[in-house]
């Protein structure tokens, strides 16, 4: 073997590694655009500022350069350079150096009183009208402060407040969003704002004059399709005074406005009605104030916004992109707002769901790790008494099992409900226990402690269950919100609601005898969804007590359909609270009618409420339901009733006084019915409330009485309601 090795050096091209060096220091580098100015809000404010620096309005006023820069540069240092540059370059153009150095005296006038003056914070038009009088001071103090100069700069102060007060609002309303937001500020300001370019553009040079015309007239055509007459009219009132403070073209106010606002009163007949309105608006007007030389050339500038007008649809998909106003289709900053939103109320709706799963998890340990009741009071009677005693090893040693069922006798006399002294002893317990009275008064206290700590227990888990339920059903109302939110979107046609019946209601009411409130409490509302629903409900026993048990069971029911929970959640949530208010016993019955007037269906949800009846021609259906109140028992059964409605079918609701009146005969409501004819809904109510009297006889009312009488009648023609739902 070799006892050398040969290295092999790599091959670099060294000559064509220094050309390439070589060339890139000759490339000049790229200019660099901060990302903020990069966008077609940039070059249209850059457009803007240069035609209104060189706006002068009878060749003296010029407010709207400085105003324009000081509104558009929003406080941005790389703006504020950018387009002060180009206003004094523009202005420098016209080699009115006086007016160049106005301008950059305002401006660095405007930067310290915004920006750099901390103490005192001074309203935004404020500071602009002093930077406005900082730019005349050059002017004034050449001209030896005339009378005449100083008139004309108050002018142009007032202006640029003005001005800015329109500026300020186009930044509020942009030009995307202002058809879907329709805001007359909005709308008002870019009519001055777009008014203003134009006179700019007519003051350059006089060629310029047709198209600022043809471009008004389409401002005012499109606004009367669009927002109708009255925006029209206003439109072209604003145009044509702007457009004529150049001249004497003041009679341009009324061929717009007139124009403008015909064409707006046919709005609701379509385009080619607009149409026709704005030319024969135009030409009449155009003929009496010019006659028939210009007759030609005023109807060729409307009929090309005319056919502008009715083309728009036949675009191309393309063509439309560019003109996001006109087809509101491109997404907006409220659309990006409304899917944020949505977003946003799904996130909290899972929230919600994990909270209220992590409470029936607590629920849940506190069950299982809940010690036995009996060997909890033997230990502490033990620990309290029998620890000390001599013969403890005895009892609960040798005669263990004779002292534990001893024992568990005592705890059953104490959960009779018996006194000490009543109590039966055991004879063994009676002979050993020397201890015998303090044991027994131990455990009939811890007893007592340990069914107090229950009702406690029972609460907490009951009032665990109400949140519980809350947070379930707050969930689901913020999911559908959010995904309501995400697909009503502006454009979209909503489905309309078809109401085919029509609901008509009689209500009767008396109290007990010789009471001044009535125990019971009904109410009615409409849903979102355009259901209708009657809510009837009797409070436990008579008078003010009872009302306020059945008051608070039916106005929880009503806010809680009307803030979008599911019935089942709505029942147990009015039973847990129900429980909760009171340690005393206390309940109501709930009787609730939900009746959809689309599907002509009607549902009974009955909590221990008396029976109601549904007359339909000639026969008479009860619906019952063995439920029980709600506030009596922690689970609540919930058994719905749906039934179909007929023209002219009628719904008979009561409280449970009503069969008080005659007591032999349970049905004798049923019976009256079936003999009744048609009749409005009011009088059957009065007519069953002096039946029930009449049978009391000559003795007192035992209960209160309420009669709640619904009639559907069928709509001959079907009534569309878009419903926001």
């Amino acid at each position: 073997m070799p006892d050398h090795f040969t290295a092999v050096e790599p091959y670099v091209r060294t000559a064509s590694t220094r050309s390439k060096a070589s060339q890139r220091r000759h490339k000049l580098s790229r200019l660099h655009i901060p990302g903020e100015l990069r966008s077609c809000e940039t070059v249209g404010a850059i457009l803007a500022l240069i035609l209104l620096t060189r706006l002068r309005l009878m060749g003296e006023l010029s407010p709207f350069g400085l105003t324009f820069w000081a509104v558009t540069s929003r406080g941005e240092t790389r703006r504020m350079w950018l387009y002060g540059i180009i206003m004094i370059a523009t202005a420098s153009l016209g080699k009115d150096w006086l007016y160049s150095g106005g301008l950059l005296a305002g401006s660095i006038t405007f930067i310290l009183l915004r920006y750099r003056l901390h103490r005192i914070h001074l309203p935004y038009v404020i500071c602009i009208a002093l930077a406005l009088m900082a730019s005349a001071l050059p002017r004034l103090w050449l001209n030896s402060f005339q009378p005449y100069d100083l008139f004309l700069t108050v002018i142009e102060v007032l202006l640029a407040m003005l001005a800015a007060a329109v500026f300020l609002q186009i930044q509020k309303c942009p030009f995307s969003i202002l058809y879907s937001e329709n805001q007359l500020e909005g709308f008002t300001s870019w009519i001055v704002f777009i008014g203003l370019l134009l006179l700019a553009l007519i003051q350059e040079n006089t060629i310029f004059t047709v198209v600022a015309n043809t471009i008004a007239r389409a401002i005012v055509l499109f606004a009367a399709y669009w927002f109708g007459p009255g925006l029209a009219a206003a439109a072209g009132a604003l145009l044509g005074f702007i457009l004529g403070v150049q001249s004497s073209g003041f009679i341009w106010i009324s061929v717009l406005t007139f124009s403008g606002f015909l064409a707006g009163l046919f709005r609701s007949f379509g385009r080619l009605a607009v149409v026709v309105s704005f030319l024969l608006g135009t030409a009449s007007l155009s003929l009496y104030l010019f006659g028939w030389q210009a007759l030609g050339g005023e109807l060729t500038a409307s009929l090309a916004v005319s056919i502008l007008l009715l083309l728009l649809p036949l675009l191309p998909i393309k063509a439309k992109a560019l003109v996001p106003f006109i087809q509101g289709k491109i997404k907006s900053e409220a659309e990006k707002v409304r899917e944020e939103t949505a977003v946003r109320l799904h996130e909290c709706s899972l929230i919600l769901r994990e909270l209220a799963n992590a409470f029936l998890t607590v629920a849940a340990d506190k069950q299982e790790k809940k010690d036995p009741v009996v060997t909890t009071l033997i230990e502490g009677t033990i620990m309290r008494v029998c620890w000390s005693c001599p013969s403890r090893r005895r009892c609960w040693e040798r005669d263990l099992q004779r002292t534990y069922n001893a024992t568990i006798r005592i705890l059953s006399e104490l959960d009779k409900g018996r006194l000490i002294s009543e109590m039966r002893v055991p004879d063994y317990f009676e002979k050993q226990c020397s201890r015998k009275y303090d044991y027994i008064s131990t455990m009939y206290l811890l007893q007592g402690l340990e069914k107090n700590g229950q009702a406690w227990q029972r609460k907490l888990a009951d009032s665990h269950e109400l949140v519980t339920i809350q947070l379930m059903g707050l969930a689901e109302i913020m999911m559908k919100l959010g995904k309501e939110v995400r697909e009503n979107f502006p454009g979209k046609k909503q489905q309309p609601y078809q109401q085919c019946f029509y609901v008509e209601l009689g209500i009767a009411q008396v109290a007990k005898e010789r009471q001044d409130v009535c125990g019971d409490y009904y109410s009615y509302l409409e849903l979102r969804d355009g259901r209708q629903v009657f809510l009837l409900s009797d409070g436990m026993g008579n008078g003010s007590r009872a009302q306020q048990e059945s008051r608070t069971a039916v106005k929880l029911v009503e806010q809680l359909l009307l803030a979008g929970f599911e019935q089942d959640a709505v029942i147990r949530t009015v039973n847990t609270l129900l429980q909760l208010r009171s340690q005393e016993e206390s309940f109501a019955t709930l009787d609730i009618l939900m009746i959809d007037t689309e599907k002509g269906e009607a549902e009974f949800l009955k909590n221990g409420a008396a029976p109601s009846y549904v007359k339909a021609e000639q026969s008479v259906r009860e619906i019952k339901s063995p439920s029980l109140p709600v506030g009596i028992l922690s689970e609540v059964e919930l058994k719905p009733v749906t039934v179909s409605l007929h023209d002219d079918c009628m719904i008979v609701m009561v409280t449970d006084g009503i069969f008080e009146a005659f007591p032999q005969q349970p049905d004798w409501l049923k019976n009256y019915l079936l003999e009744q004819t048609y009749m409005h809904p009011q009088v059957l109510a009065d007519e069953i409330l002096a039946k029930a009297r009449q049978l009391y006889g000559s003795s007192e009312l035992r209960d209160d009485l309420t009669i709640l009488v619904c009639r559907a009648k069928r709509l001959k023609h079907k009534i569309r309601d878009y419903m926001t739902a």
